[in-house]
């Protein structure tokens, strides 16, 4: 039997779709890791779809992929930004590790709001890509649901990307770019693939970020978040920031994935969160404004 990776089991459509499947096909699903399994005849998936080699691994061995999911789900406390950006850099994984691994074909269940982007998001990477015909009702895409289970935070913005500008020029200017709009505030010193962030006459950063050139590569560029008075260490993954180039051209997302912050909870959310979303609606303006070529400006020169 062929091996199907069914996304969204939890709703209603994914459920029909099981049910209409089962029996016929080798079903596959994604699932958190605390997620208790439960009578479906399916194998649960414990990977991450927001991490690019966890969705590869998933991948192995899988024929057919039918696209249809709830990017508001699972893992974390908190989620900042669109629907659309959030199921765009789902696509954008998935696209990848199905060209990875030669996947047969994605079926794209169509809705009534999802961006038609999507569908050129899911075939970038050669995949062949169906639609279903009759498109399907979504009720609501807000980003308001929250999990107990975990403190950490996943934020998503998608921007324009300046003419004459590759992924790893935003990647390299955002940090100097922050030093400058931030001056007095932050101060951001540069050790080989190291970014130290500090605060005025204090000894200890307050984040400490490393490049991550072995994770980078093909339109993704990855930042690691390694310590830092602001962050704390997680048992199973390592809090990043990365860029991402889309198909086109045109657009890019800057992410921010698992990170759980030292302040409380409540603090954090007064203070830290606004302040971290109000700087990247900046920079997005910051992208589209800009027509400098990305040479002329003033970046680390961190290695790679």
């Amino acid at each position: 039997m062929k091996n199907v990776l069914l996304m969204g089991t939890n709703g209603r459509i994914g459920g029909n779709l099981y049910e209409e499947l089962k029996g016929d096909f080798n079903l596959f699903a994604f699932s958190s890791p605390n997620q208790i399994n439960n009578e479906m005849d399916i194998t649960f998936l414990k990977k991450d779809l927001f991490i690019l080699p966890e969705v590869e691994e998933a991948l192995k061995g899988i024929d057919t992929v039918l696209f249809f999911e709830d990017p508001i789900m699972r893992l974390n406390r908190q989620t900042q930004g669109r629907f659309e950006d959030f199921y765009i850099l789902i696509a954008d994984n998935i696209a990848r590790a199905a060209q990875l691994h030669e996947v047969e074909q994605i079926i794209f269940i169509a809705d009534e709001v999802s961006d038609p982007y999507i569908v050129e998001v899911l075939a970038a990477f050669g995949a062949k890509v169906r639609v279903t015909q009759t498109p399907i009702k979504r009720y609501g895409k807000t980003l308001s649901y929250k999990t107990t289970d975990y403190n950490s935070v996943r934020s998503v913005q998608r921007a324009r990307l300046p003419r004459g500008w590759n992924i790893e020029d935003v990647g390299k200017y955002y940090f100097d770019w922050l030093d400058n709009i931030l001056y007095g505030l932050i101060n951001i010193r540069y050790e080989k693939q190291t970014i130290n962030m500090y605060l005025p006459k204090k000894a200890r950063p307050i984040l400490v970020i490393e490049y991550d050139a072995k994770s980078s590569y093909n339109g993704l560029e990855i930042y690691r978040i390694k310590g830092g008075s602001l962050s704390k260490k997680l048992m199973n993954k390592t809090p990043r920031f990365e860029f991402r180039a889309l198909p086109g051209g045109e657009d890019f997302l800057m992410a921010l994935h698992d990170f759980e912050p030292k302040l409380s909870w409540g603090i954090y959310q007064i203070v830290q969160a606004p302040l971290y979303t109000l700087i990247n609606r900046i920079y997005q303006v910051e992208m589209i404004i800009n027509n400098q070529a990305p040479g002329s400006h003033n970046r680390p020169n961190l290695e790679r």
